[in-house]
């Protein structure tokens, strides 16, 4: 998230990496595959719906001419079905006014999916309505009782609030422990968390929890930077790292802090923002990505659920592909190709350009991975953009995962001393050429609002099986694009109940076989960027009507299997129960476009 680091001769690679995404995109129009891809591709448009649905949010970022560099970040949101009625609700992180400025009095905010399309804020009688420097959401159920909790990062203490399942939640940070930890010398009101994620590392069926921490910074620590007598955000190097912060879940409401006895106070101080999860060597533990801005991203690889081993420069995702470090923010995985292999998605500062790290090399112990974005058509079009929120999705349900991502900058003076970067940029969206590589496509979606993206999710809030996006805009209006699909393909749709496993069933790999590809997707935590996306995995199944196989392998290694399901249905999977029709969403408030 660097600055002055960037802007320095910036034209001549903007104009080497455009050269060569164009170049790319060229090859892929002129090769559509034999299949639905490019038929699809422009099947679909996005529409903004956020205030005529009822979600009317604008985000707070503190603002007040101070430049305190906090401003620059938040915040996240979240698709969760908090009630277990079947419908995905929507939860946007908020920020709020720096102490001895004018109170703003924001809060987060929930909204309650009416099931017809529309939302209702039920923010205040949920339990919800508390003042606090909000950063990122991390949803998990955490004591396996069925409901949906949350973690929310933040300046200050984090908070934990449990679900009670009557639409209520308790903030329960004391009693679990997990406010987090006084960093160095400065006041715990000042500690700097960014993205979480819930992950059961050692496999014994309760989530436990991964904490982001971004750098140490204090309203005291900030500088004066800037440019030509202008006052701008200071860059990252202005300010020392910090370590991640693991909680190991104790299942009785309470966790304990093991970040020093897994090995995460072994490893170099980071600037951390985001987390990517999958069993990258096949040995039945999840192992962590973490991207670091303006420093190396690390590859935590879980020895065994006893201790975690950092691996980023071993494994070749530490760096960009000339060996300096990027200024990593979103992050996701996923076997974009469909073929096994997970790969690592990352977004970057402008100048630098996505990153596309993809595994070499076949299954096993060591785990090597290339920055393959150029070849795939990602650092091109990319190049000019600043890349927070990201995430895999299938938008056109033709069977190969796309790529969406949130931009905007960081200074809102940036058109004062660099005339190429834009302080609002559109969001872009990345269309899977049936595994060849990527075309841009955003703006052919209907995705043309200049914002400054951040956090962004995906979610199927009007339960028709197309994935729709959710975008916070910093200091802006929240934005809800319903995916409006015109065209015959269909999908399923899977929610896992772990019984031994977490209840959640993060961590477990779901394989489905449809016309003879198989596509792979973990349930998951985290992701994107202070963000998370609908638990529920949907799988485009493009012209097939149904699903020859499906694959269920669980933390700790058991596996469930089904055959010849139904396309068009979201279904429920019980560990060691098998399939059925998901009771939480009726076969008749399902409808495929």
């Amino acid at each position: 998230m660097s600055c002055s680091n960037y802007n320095k001769a910036i034209l001549l690679p903007v104009l080497l990496m455009l050269f060569a995404g164009c170049t790319h995109r060229q090859s892929a129009e002129q090769k559509p595959g034999n299949g639905t891809a490019a038929d699809t591709a422009l099947s679909v448009t996005f529409k903004e719906v956020s205030q005529s649905v009822g979600i009317n949010f604008t985000h707070e970022n503190g603002a007040a001419g101070k430049k305190n560099m906090p401003e620059t970040v938040g915040s996240g949101v979240a698709f969760l079905d908090y009630d277990n009625d079947g419908w995905q609700d929507v939860l946007i992180v908020n920020g709020t006014n720096w102490p001895g400025d004018k109170p703003r009095h924001t809060t987060m905010h929930l909204y309650h999916n009416n099931k017809n399309g529309t939302f209702t804020d039920v923010t205040s009688q949920a339990g919800l309505a508390v003042e606090m420097y909000g950063m990122g959401v991390a949803v998990g159920d955490y004591d396996n009782d069925g409901f949906e909790d949350l973690y929310i990062t933040a300046i200050g203490a984090n908070h934990l609030y449990h679900n009670n399942g009557n639409g209520t939640f308790t903030d329960v940070t004391p009693t679990a422990g997990v406010e987090g930890k006084p960093v160095a010398n400065l006041p715990l009101k000042w500690k700097w968390s960014a993205t979480a994620g819930w992950i059961d590392y050692d496999n014994d069926g309760k989530l436990d929890l991964l904490v982001c921490q971004y750098v140490k910074w204090s309203p005291e620590l900030n500088q004066w930077c800037g440019h030509n007598g202008i006052r701008g955000y200071c860059p990252p190097n202005t300010f020392e790292g910090s370590h991640l912060t693991l909680y190991h879940n104790e299942g009785n409401g309470r966790f304990k802090d093991v970040t020093r006895e897994m090995g995460l106070l072994d490893i170099a101080l980071g600037k951390s923002f985001g987390i990517g999860i999958a069993d990258f060597n096949g040995d039945g533990f999840i192992d962590i990505a973490i991207t670091n801005d303006t420093w190396a991203n690390f590859l935590l690889m879980n020895e065994g659920g006893k201790h975690f081993a950092e691996k980023g420069v071993e494994s070749g995702i530490a760096t960009g592909e000339v060996g300096h470090y990027k200024a990593g923010m979103g992050i996701d995985v996923a076997d974009w190709r469909n073929n096994g292999k997970f790969s690592i998605l990352i977004g970057n500062f402008a100048g630098e350009g996505l990153s596309l790290f993809e595994r070499d090399g076949p299954a096993g112990p060591d785990v090597l991975f290339t920055d393959n974005s150029h070849q795939a058509g990602l650092a091109g079009p990319s190049l000019p953009y600043l890349t927070f929120g990201l995430f895999f999705f299938d938008y056109d349900l033709d069977g190969y995962q796309d790529a969406f991502t949130a931009d905007g900058y960081i200074d809102d003076v940036v058109a004062t001393y660099n005339s190429m970067l834009s302080f609002k940029e559109r969001p872009m969206v990345f269309h899977n050429q049936k595994g060849t590589g990527f075309t841009e496509i955003g703006e052919k979606l209907g995705l043309t609002d200049k914002v400054v993206g951040r956090g962004a999710a995906s979610g199927d809030f009007d339960n028709d099986g197309s994935l729709d996006i959710a975008l916070v805009d910093n200091g802006g209006q929240f934005r809800l694009y319903r995916n409006q699909r015109n065209n015959q393909n269909h999908w399923i749709r899977f929610r896992l109940e772990g019984v031994r496993a977490n209840r959640d069933g993060i961590g477990a790999l779901v394989k489905v076989t449809a016309n003879g590809v198989t596509q792979s997707q973990y349930v998951h935590s985290g992701g994107s960027f202070l963000s998370e996306s609908q638990r529920q995995l949907t799988f485009g199944l493009g012209a097939a009507n149904q699903a020859e196989h499906i694959e269920i392998i669980w933390p700790g290694g058991s596996t469930d299997r089904a055959d010849n399901l139904q396309a068009d249905r979201q279904y429920l999977i019980t560990e060691g129960q098998g399939s059925k029709p998901d009771p939480r969403t009726p076969f008749y408030e399902v409808k495929s476009k």
